[in-house]
């Protein structure tokens, strides 16, 4: 069996991809698996890493519907059409599966093209532009949410989750105490607030955990902070005195021992709406605050901690809402009511689907036939 998975331009769509093609791997030891993704993307970087086989093609982001940009849009992904179909061509490829990103939607047109099975990963509440237009061409659709079926043909949509990379859950006779010893600095017996912007942070809550930091660590509790790679220079230059003290924790990025680790860590997490973040907080039964990106298309982050928040998983709090006081009280108002705090952990845990990975796998072996 040959398997081509694209997707790209934030971890989101790039960590699911690793996953399916992990879980595809372990079920077919002979196959072969091959990632299309953005020469220019993440993912060029990312994939390598994991031995899976990569290709780019060309790709570009539709930033504005009917934009000056749309045309270039549209010639950038019948380049990329044209480039994958080669490439599928050469690998023999037996079905496609994208999850996510323009260079997704060049890999599954060109693939349907050629009369080859494909299904998509359209794991938000609210299907993205991309997903919404490659549904009329695919034989599945796997979604993450019951809600999100209503936007796609029925006949053809299946309920799986969001696969997650492998790791990012350690197993459960590793205690909080134990992991926190794990990641430098952090001290086994203190509250923990794990904050996750996502694989590219998130500047709003940058600034607003840095201003919160000194009152919350001052109430007993340590920060574990993944700011980004892009605006790591910049809070470790605006906090330096606060990283000196302790207690405040800044990193750029947390690899997949270390995203096991902290989230295994935290009694509390602050994070972005993405998907793949709030899955992550799902798998791990953790209490969260979300804050969606409110620039998202769409309005997606917000739909998807919407969804948690009605399961009764996480608190939803809009960014314009959130400044450094309204954190330090919500804190010390969840470390005061364990109930409460156990609650949410529990109805997180209820939501997640941990065999997302193997599902989605399931659907495309149905699809071969």
């Amino acid at each position: 069996m040959r398997l081509v998975v694209s997707g790209g331009g934030t971890g989101g769509h790039i960590f699911p991809a690793i996953a399916i093609a992990e879980e595809f791997r372990k079920r077919y030891p002979t196959s072969e698996v091959l990632f299309i993704g953005s020469r220019d993307g993440m993912e060029a970087s990312i994939v390598p890493s994991t031995a899976i086989p990569f290709q780019g093609v060309t790709a570009r982001k539709l930033r504005k519907v009917l934009s000056a940009d749309t045309a270039l849009v549209a010639l950038s992904l019948g380049r990329g059409c044209l480039e994958a179909r080669r490439y599928i061509k050469a690998f023999r490829a037996d079905i496609i599966l994208g999850t996510g990103g323009y260079v997704a939607a060049a890999a599954v047109i060109a693939g349907a093209s050629m009369g080859i099975k494909t299904a998509i990963l359209a794991p938000d509440m609210v299907p993205g532009r991309t997903n919404l237009l490659l549904a009329r061409f695919v034989d599945r659709i796997c979604v993450t949410f019951e809600e999100s079926v209503s936007f796609f043909p029925a006949a053809k949509t299946v309920v799986t989750g969001m696969p997650l990379r492998s790791g990012v859950s350690l197993p459960i006779t590793v205690t909080a105490e134990e992991a926190r010893g794990r990641l430098p600095g952090l001290k086994p017996d203190r509250f923990t607030l794990l904050v996750l912007g996502g694989s590219q942070g998130a500047r709003a809550i940058n600034q607003v955990v840095g201003d919160a930091a000194e009152d919350l660590i001052t109430s007993g509790v340590q920060i574990l902070h993944q700011t980004g790679t892009r605006n790591y220079e910049e809070i470790r230059g605006a906090y330096a005195q606060l990283i000196e003290a302790g207690g405040y924790f800044p990193i750029p990025f947390l690899n997949g021992d270390e995203m096991a680790a902290a989230l295994r860590s935290a009694d509390l997490v602050l994070c972005r709406g993405g998907i793949s973040t709030l899955t992550e907080v799902m798998q791990n039964r953790l209490p969260a605050i979300v804050v969606p990106l409110p620039t998202a298309y769409a309005d997606h982050q917000t739909h998807n901690a919407h969804a948690l928040e009605t399961r009764g998983a996480c608190i939803l709090k809009r960014q314009g809402d959130l400044n450094a006081e309204v954190l330090s009280r919500e804190v010390a108002a969840l470390r005061a009511d364990q109930t409460r705090l156990s609650a949410l952990a529990n109805a997180a845990g209820e939501s997640a689907r941990p065999n997302a990975a193997h599902d989605v796998c399931n659907i495309l072996d149905d699809i071969t036939g």
